[in-house]
């Protein structure tokens, strides 16, 4: 045998044997071991890097801890400054693994930053607050208004109405853009404030040139300004966002998410309050009589369509003077006018500026923005990020699927006009900003997982019950105002679990464009999901009108239950995609902490949210200002141009939409499991 000197050495063979550590030890030492160290860890040098112990990340692997090993988990990150603490003769892998051990027991991924919590109600931060009420302001009123103005007034399609919907919140699509002006383009040092001031004017000037146009505003006109005042109001609303996570961000963790529940409850009470105006001020004959004339000297209108929607009895019993006459659907005898409406949000516009002027904001200096490109990239590629950023797109495009025909429905079959519709709004708003306190009460830090799993469950149960209204067991306007708050309320447990992780994700010095990012790629999916809503219309040719729906016809009725179906169908698909989601914020900073990158599903992402975002503000924009011209068109929801329109395109689009829902969530979830990668678990749903 070949003997072997070790002169020469640092350390002896008796010192080489005593430090090389039992299994124990090394299980310790590793990342996928089911065992932590004790308070006092262990103290042994290790002569060599232990790599081959340690699990190796690759950037595009994917993997899903249950609660155990994902609290266990490897903090894979960038420790340079833990690290230099340690002794320089330590090897690299080494001090790694050392810091990773300190920063774990000292909680640091946890804290995202060490400066005292905010009170966001003082004088310095109460302008963000005040921001978000007239966001529920403008948002609420801007939707709200829809329903009085197309469905009940003027008639409209399912497809022009949910398209008109999309259109008035497509804004919210390119909050990206504004995250980059306010990060990159400070104005006289200030990211954030000018900003708000600024996007609050812009909303006001519009509003201001909707006043003008008078009463009589064509009702797709009206749409279009809508959605330019909120392209100023959004611009507002990403500045003050930044605010809200730089706020959250010094939140302890165990309160984390109480500046967002706050902010959120702020919002929905701006929307009760605009929804108030509109019970009070849309609810008489004119907007709720179609053919109602107030002038008694210009004579009742000729127009077939108008007469076919008039009451029966009132036209019956005045055939020339009906139009005088207040219809049963009023329930008032005064009108509010559109530019009355449109003034009153800019009163409390302008009322609210001197509060965004006195946000504290210290001034910092404009970073080159390729530079800051380079490092919005870097955050992008994350795991942390580009995951949940999938998560909000798929479960957004899948739950955010409804039945378009629902609307047109409520009008003719259960006579749901303006005053109970806004009554339901209240309501919805109501027990939504209820719902969010209670969650930020009881449920700050219950799973994520859990409160999807449940939020879905039961808003399926709700949106059950409208059988009961398709087949006329009970149609009863109150009845379904009582299903659709139901369903609403509990879909506070889907909402506030989906933008909780997103606070988490945005690292500081990047709030603003981080979170913009991730909500602009869950809200480029809404108008998407609208798109869906109108085009599945194309397969069920009688839901697209009132005056087919009106004739109640079993073929309409078997449709109409089809469709519901259906929807419920993709709705329940959603859960598909929970393993995707973080359980909480600690798991949420693990996976920030660890580190994992990938250029690839970075750049999957951003090629995703522009082309769903292309695709849907262009069908959504053609089908609101061309719908006389292509209303007609399957692939815009209708029910065919000609008797031999083919569906196979409106099929097509619809199918890749699902197509890739499904196999993202079957790529990076279900994958894994059928190559014995990972074993399956119903864990990974709650």
């Amino acid at each position: 045998m070949q003997n072997f000197s070790l002169a020469g050495c640092d350390e002896t063979a008796n010192d080489i044997l005593e430090n090389i550590p039992s299994d124990s030890e090394r299980r310790a030492a590793t990342d996928g071991g089911t065992r932590r160290r004790g308070a006092g860890g262990y103290s042994f040098r290790r002569p060599a890097p232990f790599r081959i112990f340690r699990r190796q990340v690759d950037g595009g692997a994917e993997s899903f801890e249950d609660d155990r090993s994902a609290s266990n988990g490897s903090v894979d990150t960038n420790l340079r400054t833990v690290m230099m603490s340690q002794s320089a003769g330590e090897d690299p892998e080494e001090r790694k693994i050392t810091a990773i051990d300190k920063q774990k027991k000292e909680g640091d991924i946890y804290n995202i930053s060490a400066e005292g919590d905010i009170n966001p109600l003082s004088n310095d931060y109460f302008g963000v607050v005040a921001n978000y009420f007239s966001v529920g302001l403008m948002m609420g009123g801007s939707t709200s208004l829809l329903y009085p103005v197309l469905i009940v007034k003027a008639g409209a399609t399912a497809s022009l109405m949910t398209a008109s919907y999309a259109v008035i919140m497509v804004c919210w699509s390119y909050k990206i853009v504004f995250g980059f002006l306010s990060d990159c383009f400070p104005i006289f040092g200030y990211k954030r404030k000018p900003y708000i001031v600024i996007g609050w004017l812009f909303c006001a000037a519009v509003l201001i040139a909707l006043a003008r146009e008078g009463n009589d505003v064509d009702p797709r006109n009206l749409v279009i300004m809508f959605a330019l005042a909120n392209l100023g109001y959004v611009w507002a609303d990403v500045a003050s966002d930044g605010f809200m996570v730089f706020i959250a961000h010094r939140e302890p963790i165990e309160k984390r998410g109480t500046m967002q529940t706050l902010v959120y409850s702020v919002s929905k009470l701006g929307q009760i309050a605009i929804n108030l105006l509109i019970l009070v001020g849309f609810s008489g004959p004119e907007m709720n009589c179609p053919g109602y004339q107030p002038d008694p000297s210009i004579p009742c209108t000729n127009n077939i369509y108008i007469i076919k929607r008039v009451d029966p009895e009132l036209y019956t019993n005045n055939p020339y003077s009906w139009c005088y006459e207040m219809c049963d659907d009023a329930t008032f005898e005064w009108d509010l006018s559109i530019p009355e409406f449109a003034i009153s949000i800019c009163f409390v516009i302008f009322a609210s500026i001197p509060l965004y002027l006195r946000l504290k904001e210290d001034k910092v200096q404009a970073e080159p923005r390729l530079e800051f490109l380079a490092k919005f990239w870097s955050q992008l590629k994350r795991k942390a990020a580009w995951q949940v950023i999938l998560y909000g797109m798929i479960s957004h495009i899948t739950f955010g699927v409804s039945n378009a025909a629902k609307m047109p429905a409520n009008y003719v079959w259960l006579d749901l006009h303006t005053f109970q519709h806004s009554i339901m709004v209240i309501f919805e708003k109501f027990f939504f900003f209820v719902g969010l306190n209670l969650v930020r009460k009881y449920a700050l830090n219950v799973s994520w997982r859990k409160q999807v799993l449940a939020g879905s469950l039961l808003v399926l149960v709700f949106n059950s019950l409208y059988f009961i209204i398709i087949f006329d067991v009970w149609r009863n306007s109150w009845f379904y105002i009582f299903t659709d708050v139901s369903a609403l309320f509990m879909y506070t447990l889907n909402f506030l679990a989906s933008h909780a992780c997103m606070v988490e994700v945005a690292e500081p010095g990047y709030e603003a464009i981080t979170y913009s990012l991730i909500t602009t790629a869950t809200n480029a999916v809404s108008p998407l999901s609208a798109v869906v809503s109108y085009q599945l219309l194309a397969f069920f040719p009688l839901l697209n009108d009132q005056e087919s729906i009106a004739t109640d016809t079993p073929e309409v009725r078997s449709q109409f239950a089809s469709l519901q179906a259906l929807v419920m169908l993709i709705n329940i698909s959603s859960l598909l995609s929970l393993p995707l989601l973080p359980r909480q914020k600690k798991e949420t900073r693990e996976m920030v902490a660890k580190g994992e990158i990938s250029s690839f599903w970075g750049s999957f992402v951003i090629l995703s949210a522009l082309t769903f975002l292309c695709y849907s503000t262009i069908v959504t924009f053609v089908t609101v200002k061309y719908h006389d011209v292509y209303g007609c068109m399957k692939v815009l929801g209708g029910g065919g141009c000609s008797a031999d329109e083919s569906s196979t395109m409106a099929l097509g689009l619809v199918s890749c939409i699902f197509l890739y829902c499904y196999g993202v969530s079957f790529y990076l979830t279900y994958l894994p499991i059928f190559t014995g990668e990972r074993s399956f678990s119903r864990s990974m749903f709650y």
